[in-house]
Formats: structure tokens, sequence, C-alpha cells
């Protein structure tokens, strides 16, 4: 299974999550560590994001987390939330 954290502002998000969507998420995280590319996750590059490049997956329709990758495939959780997560300004 991969290596994984999460920084300040996933914490920060996912604390103000319902709780139902929270305990699906552990539900599912180890099924993600596992494979990333699980069809259920519908994992796929952000655009706009080279360096690092920035992933998403989609927890249920409507929740989706976003994340990175490190040099030696660990898993960096970046923010978890509705599908408003997505549309920050590309930096």
């Amino acid at each position: 299974m991969r290596q994984y954290q999460f920084i300040r502002q996933f914490e920060k998000s996912f604390s103000k999550l319902p709780e139902d969507i929270a305990v699906l998420f552990e539900k599912k995280l180890s099924i993600f560590l596992k494979d990333i590319f699980h069809p259920s996750f519908r994992t796929k590059k952000m655009e706009g994001f080279k360096n690092p490049p920035i992933w998403e997956a989609s927890l249920t329709m409507s929740y989706r987390f976003t994340f990175e990758m490190d040099k030696e495939g660990k898993i960096i959780f970046r923010n978890i939330g509705t599908h408003a997560i997505l549309e920050r300004k590309k930096v």
C-alpha cells in the first residue's frame, strides 16, 4: 500500500465535511491507496497544473478530492469537498 499524507488544507476541509462523507472517505481510503485508478474514483489529471501535476478523484458524484504524487509515489492529499474545490484559480 502506498504512503500518504494530508496537508493542512485537506485536514481543514475534511473537518467541515458532513459526517457521512467523512466516513465514506475513510472507508474508501484503503481501496484508493491500493489502486488510485480504480474505476469508482474516476481519477484524472487536472488541467493547468503541470509542476507538480495535480490529480482529482471522485468520492461521490458531488464530492471530490485532489492530490499529487511525490517522486517516491507517496500520495499527498491536497483538498476535499464538493465539485467547487476544482474551480480554484490555477497556479
